[in-house]
């Protein structure tokens, strides 16, 4: 009794804040796990200014979110027959993860298994977990694990059954750049070549999108159960209710949400957002459900607004300076830029590199930004003064870092700040680019089950809603743990509706 009470108060302030709606009538009774026995609104009961529900289409699993996260959950669920619907509050497919550098760091894939790169996913598991064990960063290491080796499985699968184009690990593998890194078609930033025919597929084995629609309501039966979601029409503002078996919320992180970020993440409240899209609908949705977030204060990813620049450094040698031209960094991880930089307060800062970055294996990555961001590129430069005159730094202090740089490059061992990858001179004619600080992916999210199912403040399950990538908190920081995590949502779901 005590139980049945505080649901039905739990319904009472969840419809009263129009955070969930109740399907009432008609529709009461038609909960996927035969919760339903009754609506508990009686008829012409309505929150002010809400229509009442009216389910206009129907699908088996409804997926919030077409980024990787979201068609990755498709996958296991579209091929195992089922009717599977992804909607999106975009005009586009794809999300923010269009946009991404697309760094993937897999173990044992087939693509690096025939360059003759050894590993499997297992046995890098078991070196990597006591890391992660050590941050504290996860609530669940099995659910870790198996993003972990799930994230192989679906590079594979993306590749041989739905034409995903991964770069030649060839093209970089002599280089001194990190083998354990797949790279989309021509390199950084070629998101389009491993997303579009992953969308594409998607559709050929049956899955539909809706676009232009933003998810704003669960909706519930009289006993609670999630049966379906409200969306808004973003072309003609009006209500779409959508009735489904099982829901995955895969909307992204909330970097993009001002009081969000000022109220979990406070130290980055006046970093400004690197995307535009990302406003926690999916994390505010399944709270007002009665889920709970957790890890909500881990500190987000900093990254510069010139995002792709910044992973040059795991493919080619560059040196990063400050405005006044000191090295103030390692070049070759694409976070410890704008960490420091927004702990050093710098405003900006400069990658400096050569003709060892533009013709190498990501010359295409390369000639894009160079193109697409003319106000930030200064060079060619015949000489280090030129150059210092070009970014208005200081010669005698560029020219100072360079000699220094130098003599480590020559000793072998950067005795400043323990660079590995690319620790090479440059030479003239010289290039630079301005980088700005912006605040990148967050990492707090809905507390999961092993399988990503929603659960509440108790760690009980909430029927028929499941969460992936950055709408959890131990989606990783690369898109790889987001697809990964995806499949385990697929996975689960599949399972949910053999029952």
């Amino acid at each position: 009794m005590e139980s049945s009470m505080n649901r039905r108060n739990f319904l009472k302030a969840a419809v009263a804040s129009g955070a969930v709606l109740v399907a009432g009538g008609a529709l009461a009774g038609c909960a996927p796990n035969g919760g339903g026995k009754g609506g508990s609104a009686s008829e012409g009961d309505a929150v002010v200014g809400t229509a009442p529900v009216n389910f206009t289409e129907e699908t088996d699993v409804l997926i919030l979110g077409t980024g990787i996260a979201g068609m990755s959950a498709a996958m296991d669920p579209v091929e195992a027959g089922h009717k599977v619907m992804l909607v999106d509050k975009l005009d586009r497919v794809g999300g923010e993860s269009f946009i991404a550098c697309g760094v993937m760091n897999v173990a044992g894939s087939k693509m690096q298994k025939d360059a003759g790169i050894e590993g499997d996913p297992e046995t890098k598991w078991q070196a990597y977990a006591p890391i992660l064990e050590k941050k504290g960063e996860t609530d669940d290491m099995d659910y870790k694990h198996n993003v972990y080796v799930y994230q192989t499985e679906w590079a594979d699968r993306v590749a041989s059954d739905y034409g995903a184009v991964f770069q030649p690990i060839t093209d970089y593998m002599d280089t001194g750049a990190p083998t354990s890194m797949l790279l989309p078609g021509n390199g950084i930033g070629d998101m389009q070549a491993v997303l579009t025919p992953l969308q594409k597929g998607l559709e050929e084995k049956g899955a539909t999108y809706k676009l232009n629609l933003r998810a704003t309501n669960f909706i519930v039966d009289g006993e609670g159960t999630p049966i379906g979601v409200r969306f808004n029409d973003e072309k003609n503002n009006k209500p779409v209710d959508i009735k489904a078996q099982k829901i995955i919320v895969a909307t992204g992180g909330f970097s993009c949400n001002q009081e969000m970020v000022s109220a979990y993440l406070p130290s980055q409240q006046r970093l400004g957002p690197l995307t535009v899209h990302s406003m926690g609908e999916g994390h505010q949705m399944c709270r007002a459900l009665g889920g709970v977030y957790t890890h909500m204060d881990m500190e987000a990813n900093r990254m510069s607004d010139l995002a792709q620049v910044t992973v040059w450094g795991y493919f080619s040698p560059q040196v990063q300076v400050t405005p006044q031209g000191r090295r103030f960094i390692k070049e070759d991880q694409s976070h410890d830029s704008p960490d420091k930089a927004a702990e050093l307060e710098l405003g900006y800062w400069w990658t400096i590199f050569d003709d060892q970055t533009i013709n190498g294996s990501q010359k295409w990555n390369v000639e894009l930004n160079m193109k697409g961001s003319p106000d930030r590129l200064v060079g060619p430069c015949g000489s280090l003064d030129e150059l210092a005159a070009a970014m208005d730094v200081p010669a005698g202090t560029l020219k100072e870092t360079f000699e220094k740089y130098d003599a480590m490059v020559a000793a072998g061992e950067d005795t400043d700040f323990g660079k590995k990858l690319f620790l090479k001179s440059l030479a003239a004619p010289y290039y630079a680019m301005k980088h700005f600080p912006f605040r990148y992916k967050t990492h707090g999210g809905m507390k999961i089950t092993t399988d990503s199912q929603l659960t509440d403040k108790d760690g009980n399950p909430i029927p028929n809603v499941y969460c992936c990538g950055s709408t959890v908190a131990d989606s990783g920081s690369d898109l790889s743990p987001n697809a990964g995590s995806g499949l385990v949502s697929g996975k689960a779901v599949v399972e949910a509706l053999k029952a």
